[in-house]
Parts: structure tokens; C-alpha cells; sequence
């Protein structure tokens, strides 16, 4: 990319400048700043009631267990949805039974109310606290590659994972929601990670674009490329730049990403419209999950490419050099 600003700027008779560094992208915040508290009742209302009645008693001995107790927060996910579940479809049984006891029923709608409370931040710390999204946003990883590169799996399972807010419907498509097989979903985002090589590549990519611009901008207000009825060999020079540079390198390798970060930010944006996020980490997710944000690195990168697609065009105008569709 910098071979790229180079020959812009030698065409243009512009000082070639130190090229933008592309911003830093900023660290994912301690775990203790991500992490939720939820209302835990294991202890105390879970030991005294009888859920036979709802057959939660196998998932309340696994969360109890030593093992439950150490669990991820992804099996924490799926043990609370199961609870969920099982007790959502339970407690009209219980309102039409008239053995059970009317303080025992009372005291299991105080459970319900406190696991429909917890479970937008339990969902929040499996997505957002646990080992997957930290390996997918290691600030040691390197951009997108320019080759070739499939995304799919990672995109598929974000896609499956970040589905569960379905669960926060109160709707029939609470019921749709499959855990089958979920542990694989995060799984494919720990070993693929996506976040930081996206974001680099945005990151890099509004830094050529944004310099790349204001060459051609300073320029023009410096003196016109082309004049009326005078032929310029620069601007066929510049047009060979712009075709073989940008069109058939730096332009594949944009489409790849923006198609990726997309996916990736409008997978986010949805998902954090259903979830509480923590106040001290706002500044964050704003940069690096949200769209809609003037700070979204998706945001300065779109401002960048637009910059960059307009100062093209006026240039290209100027000399009568606008590439036509058929080309």
C-alpha cells in the first residue's frame, strides 16, 4: 500500500510525506472490566427446593459439581439457557397443580425471575468475557492476508454463537434456538481468530486511503491536473496507477474486508442492542463493535474510503479519464 501513495505522489509532483501510521488499535480491556455479576443462587433456594417436579435436578448436581462450579463461561451459557428452558415450560404445570404448596410455588417464580434477569449477562460474559473473544482480539495478530483467504467458518460459527439473544425473545423463536453443538462454535473463533486481523486491515486500510486522498487533493488546489483542450501525459501516468495499484490490487483486497467487517460489525451491533454493556468499557465496544458510532473503526474507514473515492473521481473528471462500465 505504501508503493501505492509513492507513485501517486511522485505523478503529482507531490512531497511524498511520511505516511500516515495506521492508528493503534486499542487493547481489550481487562476481563474484571468486561465481566458481569450475575445473582448467584446455587447456594441456598436451589438446595431447599424440589425441582423433580421440573426434572432440573440432573443440570442443578452438574452445576454444583467441582467442575460446574470452574465451568467457562460458555458451558455457564448453555447450563442457564437449559435451566431457562426447562423452567419457562415448567411453570404453567406448577400454576395448574393443586398439591404443590403456594409458598413452594412462589419461592420457584422467585428463581424464574432472578435466572430472566441474570441471563442477558450471562450471555454477555460467554461472549464477551471468555477465552474465545480475548484469543479473537490478541493484539499480536497480523492483518488480513492479501492472498486469497476463507472466512466462513469463523463468520458461521459468530453467527450461530451470537443467535442466542434469540433467547431473549419473547417469542417462538426463543424455542427455534439450537444448542447442539455450540462448544464447536466457539471453538472455530478460538482457532480462527478474526477480530484483530480485520480490524488491523481496517485500521490500514483508512490510512492509505485517507493519505492517497489528500495527495490528490492538495494537488488540485495547488494547480488543476489537466486544463481544457491540453493533453497531460501525468494524467495517463496517473490512470495506469489508478488501474493497475488500485483497481486490480488494493480494490480486491478492500472488497474482501469491507464484505468481512460487515458481517463481523452488524453481527456485533445487533447483538449489543439485546445485551447491558458495562459503563466503563462503552469507549470501547463504540471503536471496535458498533457501526453507529463516530469513534467505530468501521466508521472512520467507510469516511476514508469515501475521501479517497471522491478525490479519484474529481481528478479523473478533470482529464476526461472516468473509467466507463464497460471497462
Amino acid at each position: 500500500m505504501q508503493t501505492y501513495t509513492k507513485r501517486v505522489a511522485n505523478v503529482l509532483n507531490e512531497e511524498i510525506k511520511a505516511p500516515t501510521a495506521a492508528s493503534q488499535l486499542p487493547a481489550l480491556p481487562p476481563q474484571k472490566l468486561r465481566h458481569q455479576t450475575t445473582t448467584d443462587i446455587r447456594e441456598g433456594m436451589l438446595d431447599v427446593l424440589d425441582f423433580s417436579y421440573c426434572g432440573l435436578l440432573p443440570l442443578i448436581a452438574s452445576r454444583n459439581s467441582s467442575l460446574g462450579i470452574v465451568a467457562q463461561p460458555s458451558q455457564r451459557l448453555i447450563y442457564e439457557i437449559e435451566f431457562y428452558r426447562k423452567l419457562t415450560k415448567c411453570l404453567p404445570l406448577l400454576e395448574k397443580d393443586p398439591i404443590l404448596d403456594h409458598e413452594l410455588k412462589a419461592r420457584i417464580k422467585a428463581v424464574y425471575t432472578i435466572k430472566t434477569q441474570n441471563l442477558p449477562k450471562v450471555i454477555w460474559n460467554a461472549l464477551y468475557t471468555g477465552q474465545e473473544i480475548e484469543a479473537s482480539l490478541a493484539l499480536n495478530l497480523p492483518p488480513l492476508p492479501l492472498q486469497k483467504s476463507s472466512h466462513s467458518e469463523a463468520l458461521r460459527a459468530l453467527n450461530k454463537l451470537y443467535s442466542v439473544t434469540n433467547i431473549l425473545n419473547k417469542d417462538s423463536s426463543a424455542d427455534k434456538l439450537s444448542l447442539d453443538r455450540i462448544e464447536e462454535s466457539f471453538a472455530a473463533i478460538y482457532h480462527a481468530p478474526l477480530g484483530t486481523p480485520l480490524l488491523k486491515s481496517l485500521l490500514l486500510l483508512e490510512a492509505t486511503l485517507n493519505d492517497v486522498a489528500e495527495i490528490i487533493n492538495t494537488r488540485l488546489l495547488r494547480r488543476p491536473l489537466c486544463f481544457p483542450g491540453m493533453q497531460n501525459p501525468q494524467a495517463d501516468i496517473l490512470k495506469n496507477i489508478f488501474t493497475e495499484y488500485y483497481a486490480r490490487q488494493i480494490q480486491p483486497y478492500m472488497s474482501k474486508t469491507h464484505r468481512i467487517g460487515e458481517q463481523w460489525f452488524t453481527l456485533h451491533e445487533i447483538t449489543l442492542k439485546k445485551l447491558p454493556i458495562p459503563n466503563n468499557i462503552e469507549s470501547y465496544v463504540a471503536q471496535v463493535f458498533l457501526k453507529d458510532s463516530s469513534s467505530s473503526i468501521w466508521n472512520r474507514y467507510i469516511a476514508a474510503r469515501d475521501k479517497h473515492t471522491h478525490a479519484w473521481q474529481t481528478i479523473l473528471k478533470q482529464c476526461q479519464l472516468m473509467p466507463s462500465r464497460s471497462n
